[in-house]
């Protein structure tokens, strides 16, 4: 114990004496360590923590599709009939087909947005869920006239009550309908199904809502067989979506949906800067150790054993480890609340985000795992000198030796190498986003705001007083200054390509033409509609105000449609309907639904659906079609776009209903951000990764490049004496850095040709090999480097070869 002690005076003593060495290498240990276990602890909440439900492996998720990869959604009114048939699974339960649906609700004084996600009553029960407060939802919930209820998530218990127990019983009014919904209990924490739930609401029995499958399988039975079961059924349920197959996916996967992909990515960025910071720790190690040759002789002279030397040595590292280690963790609390505040929120389960036990163990392991790179390697090799040599070396013949020299520029080719693999990862990611906003949309996005309005649905109980109320709202808003267009819209913007879609038939297909015509989107649009989402007609007209109920339907179709069903004809002038099909029970089509509607203009596919594919689109009159979303789309002038324009839109809204509020007001541009948020924040971690090491690739070279001129000092001041000449002298240390810089590179290209294809799922059009990023990576290290080499190449050139040759 005495020993320890004593090594552990000695060991303070020396750091004390290099505090610019102490403070750089906490640094570097502290953010490595703290990157690490904030993306260890993310991963393991996301990726490796199981979900709070019973065999997650045994429940599935099933959907039918007519075209692979495309979603479709049969009707709730099918449920009964496939827990009859289905002998694959043992429990089956639906979620509404289009993912959260955000929503106001009045709680008391204030109004609340809440993402909901209606669901079958036994939902939870085929989970095998247990609520964290209160009770779930229960079959009897979705019965007609059953008490409305809802079940939170607790993310949204935690962040919009406050994790109060008061919110079981707790009435929310409902701003539509003026009823209330009460609080029957809160989920249990990761249960993120779908992505962003802030609540759950039972489908009401009957209702024509679409749903996705969510199965618990049967003993003994697989993914596959549930599969093929499932497609056999509702082929026979829903013959009129002339169905190709069906897919599956483990609960697990559909909770993750595209997380995994990115998390990893980021943890593997995330683990090659912790290496980085190791590697650069240990090279900062290697540089004092050699400059402490005659330090350790002098006491091996002395009497010390290499085992003592080595101990003390060990000490001393154990000591900047640990302290590094304590600083990470610390780093890493910070960064994990920044992580949660700024994560998109398509990340699931952020909720189970949070510092625990597992935290402590992981920086305990990160912290020993660096002791053994940064200490022990360094310790070994700068205790095993020899005495007489070592005694005998003065200041002008340099303390390292040549291998030493060699592992030192080794572990700098190594960190350049690393850097180039994250900077080539963050480069390509960095293209693809770039691909991704510069996407053209098919329409304008600029100075385009969707409005979302609360009104009592219970005023307005037939299509004619909406209707009315849509026209009003038209003419009113349509008069605020700085206001150039205004129309009614049915769906929000990147809601998804599965959500109010429909069959239709061109006239003159042929019936085999028609069995294989696709399930497209179809739009409700205005007089305005083209003119407000500066949507530019390739052929035709858009809507007029006389195309309204009583007079001729019409239609307007995208240039895929068109295609599709009229190939190398003009579409002008041509008819198509809705593929006549037997409505699901309980299910009113009104008259004319199916009648043939006269195509009156082509409109280009637009990105409004979905980001990343233009989507085939058919857009009918509001006055022919209906319109019960209470939803407006307004294009302002640009001088008068913002705050202005929403408050007196809100006024407006009051004006034509003093029950009818406005409460929410989105830019296109804020919408946008949604599809992007997930590729923009995976990029901005990537380049602030790689930005972080090709500091430290930096700072290691200008360390390196240092310490050979510091220890050629002797050799320099002989070549000025012989002649040589300041440029001689710098061109030398380049050539040095140079090798230094080419080795790393080489091996970081190659080694990013296979790492960044690991990277191919977050792609849009650009290729993981992207030669043109590889390249303006290796320029923009080459800059760097010689940057970084510029101060040592300068202090070389100005060695006085008197005072070097004279120094002791």
């Amino acid at each position: 114990m005495q020993r320890v002690r004593h090594d552990l005076r000695v060991a303070l003593r020396g750091l004390r004496r290099t505090p610019s060495f102490v403070i750089a290498v906490l640094a570097i240990l502290g953010l490595g360590i703290g990157m690490a276990v904030a993306m260890f602890t993310t991963l393991n909440a996301i990726l490796l923590r199981r979900l709070p439900i019973v065999d997650q492996d045994r429940v599935v998720v099933l959907w039918p599709y007519q075209v692979p990869n495309t979603e479709l959604a049969p009707p709730a009114t099918d449920l009964p009939e496939l827990r009859l048939a289905s002998r694959m699974v043992s429990g089956i339960a639906g979620v509404a087909h289009f993912g959260t649906w955000t929503t106001p609700l009045l709680d008391g004084d204030r109004t609340i947005t809440l993402a909901t996600t209606p669901v079958s009553g036994n939902y939870f029960a085929v989970l095998g869920a247990r609520p964290a407060l209160g009770r779930l939802l229960r079959p009897e919930d979705e019965t007609p006239g059953a008490p409305y209820v809802m079940v939170l998530s607790y993310g949204l218990w935690q962040a919009q009550f406050g994790g109060s127990l008061s919110v079981i019983g707790r009435q929310l009014v409902e701003p539509y309908s003026r009823g209330s919904i009460t609080v029957v209990g809160v989920g249990p924490p990761g249960l993120d199904y779908p992505v962003g739930v802030g609540a759950w609401t039972p489908i009401v029995r009957g209702a024509a809502a679409r749903v996705f499958v969510v199965a618990r399988l049967a003993p003994g039975a697989s993914a596959d067989a549930a599969r093929a079961e499932y497609f056999s059924i509702i082929s026979r349920l829903e013959p009129s979506l002339n169905l190709t197959g069906a897919g599956a996916k483990t609960f697990t996967q559909a909770v993750l949906g595209d997380a995994t992909p990115i998390l990893l990515a980021v943890a593997a960025a995330v683990g090659l800067l912790l290496l980085i910071a190791c590697v650069n720790v240990g090279a900062l190690s290697l540089v004092r150790a050699a400059s402490r040759v005659r330090e350790l002789a002098v006491r091996r002279a002395l009497g010390a054993s290499y085992a003592d030397l080595v101990r003390q040595l060990v000490v001393e590292s154990a000591l900047l480890a640990i302290a590094g280690g304590a600083l990470g963790l610390a780093c890493a609390a910070v960064l994990l609340r920044a992580f949660v505040r700024l994560a998109p929120s398509q990340l699931p389960r952020l909720d189970d985000i949070r510092l625990h036990g597992g935290l402590l163990g992981s920086a305990i392991g990160v912290t020993a795992f660096a002791v053994l790179l940064v200490g022990v390697l360094p310790a070994l090799a700068a205790a095993r000198v020899n005495l007489a040599s070592s005694l005998r070396a003065d200041a002008r013949s340099g303390a390292e030796t040549r291998q030493r020299r060699r592992v030192r520029q080794c572990l700098v080719a190594a960190q350049i190498a690393l850097a180039v693999v994250m900077l080539a990862g963050a480069g390509i990611l960095t293209r693809s986003l770039q691909r991704l906003e510069r996407l053209p949309l098919g329409y304008r996005a600029e100075h385009l705001s969707i409005v979302s309005l609360a009104l009592d649905a219970t005023r307005y109980d037939s299509q004619e007083k909406w209707y009315a109320l849509g026209e009003q709202l038209e003419q009113r808003v349509r008069a605020i200054p700085g206001v150039i267009a205004v129309t009614p819209i049915e769906t929000r913007p990147f809601d998804g390509a599965a959500i109010n879609i429909g069959r239709f038939e061109g006239e003159g297909q042929t019936p085999a033409a028609i069995e294989t015509n696709p399930v497209v989107p179809w739009e409700v649009a205005g007089a305005d509609y083209f003119r407000a989402l500066a949507i530019g007609l390739l052929s035709g007209r858009g809507f007029l105000e006389s195309d309204r109920e009583g007079a001729p339907p019409v239609v307007v179709v995208s240039e895929s449609v068109a295609r599709r069903f009229w190939p190398g004809q003009h579409p002008i002038g041509k008819r198509l309907r809705w593929t006549p099909f037997k409505p699901a029970p309980g299910v009113v089509v009104r008259d004319g639904f199916f009648d043939w509607r006269t195509v009156v203009g082509v409109a280009p596919d637009t990105r409004l659906r979905e980001l990343r594919d233009a989507s085939p689109t058919v857009y009918l009159p509001w006055r022919q079609w209906g319109w019960s979303a209470a939803l407006l789309a307004v294009r302002s002038s640009p001088e008068r776009a913002g705050v202005g324009i929403a408050a007196a839109m809100r006024e407006a809204a009051r004006e034509v209903d003093p029950t009818l509020t406005i409460w929410n007001v989105q830019s296109m541009d804020e919408l946008l951000g949604g599809p992007l948020a997930q590729p923009r924040a995976t990029a901005m971690l990537l380049a602030g990764f790689a930005l972080v090491a090709l500091t430290l690739a930096a700072v290691g070279l200008y360390g390196a490049m240092t310490q050979a001129v510091r220890e050629q000092t002797r050799e320099i001041g002989i070549r000025v004496a012989l002649g040589a000449t300041p440029t001689n002298i710098r061109d030398a240390v380049f050539r040095e850095a140079l090798v230094i810089v080419a080795a790393g590179s080489g091996l970081g290209v190659a080694g990013a040709l296979g790492t960044t294809r690991l990277l191919q799922a977050l792609l849009f059009e650009v290729s993981p090999t992207d030669p043109m990023t590889l390249g303006a990576v290796c320029g923009l290290l080459s800059v760097v480097a010689a940057l970084a080499a510029y101060l040592p190449a300068r202090r070389a050139t100005r060695i006085d070869p008197v005072r070097a040759l004279r120094s002791e």
